[in-house]
């Protein structure tokens, strides 16, 4: 019964930070084509529905027995910071230009706290390895599937095309990749076999730099480091782990279809984009270095004048795009203060502390790749995607602090040491 406990959330969890607002009716979207949000068609309804209930399943469990060692723990000061933050961005509707159009954003926020309390909830007297190990193995799979979906995709478009599936746009598609990478090497650590998962997690980075993401690509490099800073991976497997990506990258730039387009991706969109960018004439024979940030800097400058303008409480849920100046900001610190205010930053920067000091409290046991993750979605979320967009990044850290829990042992480490069976605690943690 814990087994299919353990597998049900874990796969309930990862399809969560995987769909987000997809269904099926997105099917045959071009990239970037719009659609009309419909909560009732897309999955994410469903899904969290089904978080929802697993987590009666939870208190149902804690209320039959104590928790034992191994076990997942709710951490309620995380719990209490994540739900004022949402608490007060939804309450902000009050004073939003439009209130009816932000209805949607209210309904995103809900979603967003049912989902991560309702995770919380339900691996309560479930083993924390069980639930990562699930989660993980979901992300790998549906991860993969899609970057063969991408592949093939590419190269029937001729290589030419920035990589992007199912309606997504390359951004997003960055983001999974780099989650696919972080879940290899959520194996690599846990379980070993380097020959397996330190390709696939050097594929997963060779498939976000087809995507021209140039953010995502930075968040990859900080989710992956964090990873393995935290995971404490010795030198030996760090050499090995260097020695394998390089390799499996040679050979995929030097032997497969995907070279070309990797380079042509690598010169447009992180040489000369980023570094030698001219507006006008395509850049050509300048010798003035600009970044190209895809109109960004607008947005910024709208989102940032709006929190001055704003400057307590901010302008009010959705109040960014009620007021036409663009979609969102594409950054969710911008979005927070144009739209919540000095009070809103001050909540997000409570949630993220309080997740730091969880983190150190429950440093023996927390799992480098869930955190790795959550770094990955953060940075990701300063350039990409609206506040329902970092949904995983507050699961995440839910994830990762329940999960932390200590007894696992590394791969490096050896089988664990025989122990006698685990005796019921006394001491009344939830």
């Amino acid at each position: 019964m814990s087994w299919l406990c353990c597998t049900g959330l874990g796969l309930i969890a990862a399809l969560y930070v995987l769909a987000g607002r997809w269904g099926f009716h997105r099917l045959g979207l071009a990239v970037n084509e719009e659609v009309d949000t419909n909560l009732v068609q897309e999955l994410r309804l469903w899904i969290v529905l089904c978080g929802v209930l697993l987590a009666s399943v939870g208190l149902l469990h804690r209320a039959r027995r104590e928790a034992r060692p191994g076990e997942a723990r709710f951490d309620p000061p995380l719990i209490a910071a994540l739900l004022g933050f949402l608490g007060y961005m939804g309450a902000s509707i009050a004073w939003t230009p439009d209130p009816l159009f932000s209805l949607t954003k209210v309904a995103d926020l809900l979603l967003v706290g049912l989902m991560c309390v309702g995770f919380a909830l339900a691996a309560l007297r479930q083993p924390a390895p069980r639930v990562l190990d699930a989660f993980w193995a979901a992300v790998v799979v549906a991860t993969g599937l899609l970057a063969l979906t991408a592949v093939k995709q590419l190269l029937g478009g001729g290589g030419s095309a920035r990589l992007a599936v199912m309606g997504g746009g390359p951004n997003i598609l960055a983001r999974l990749m780099g989650l696919l990478s972080i879940g290899a090497l959520y194996f690599w650590y846990w379980r070993g076999q380097a020959w397996l998962w330190i390709p696939v997690a050097a594929t997963g980075v060779v498939l976000a730099l087809l995507t021209g993401s140039r953010g995502g690509s930075a968040a990859i490099v900080a989710g992956i480091t964090t990873c393995l800073v935290v995971g404490r991976v010795p030198l030996r497997r760090l050499l090995l782990l260097l020695l394998l990506a390089t390799v499996a990258i040679t050979a995929v730039t030097m032997f497969s279809p995907l070279g070309e387009a990797l380079s042509n991706s690598v010169q447009e969109r992180f040489l000369r984009l980023t570094l030698n960018y001219e507006t006008g004439a395509g850049g050509a024979g300048s010798t003035e270095g600009k970044v190209y940030l895809s109109g960004r800097e607008i947005l910024y400058a709208r989102a940032l004048q709006l929190g001055k303008d704003n400057p307590v409480a901010g302008a009010g849920l959705a109040a960014f795009p009620a007021l036409r100046l663009g979609v969102y900001p594409h950054n969710l610190f911008l979005e927070v203060f144009c739209e919540g205010g000095v009070v809103g930053l001050l909540l997000l920067a409570t949630v993220l502390a309080t997740f730091m000091r969880s983190a150190f409290l429950r440093r023996r046991g927390l799992d480098g790749a869930t955190v790795g993750a959550a770094v990955l979605v953060l940075l990701g979320a300063q350039s990409s995607g609206d506040l329902y967009d970092s949904r995983s990044l507050f699961l995440l850290m839910v994830m990762a602090s329940v999960a932390a829990v200590p007894g696992r042992r590394p791969a490096h480490e050896g089988p664990p040491l025989p122990h006698a069976l685990p005796q019921p605690s006394f001491t009344g943690a939830v």
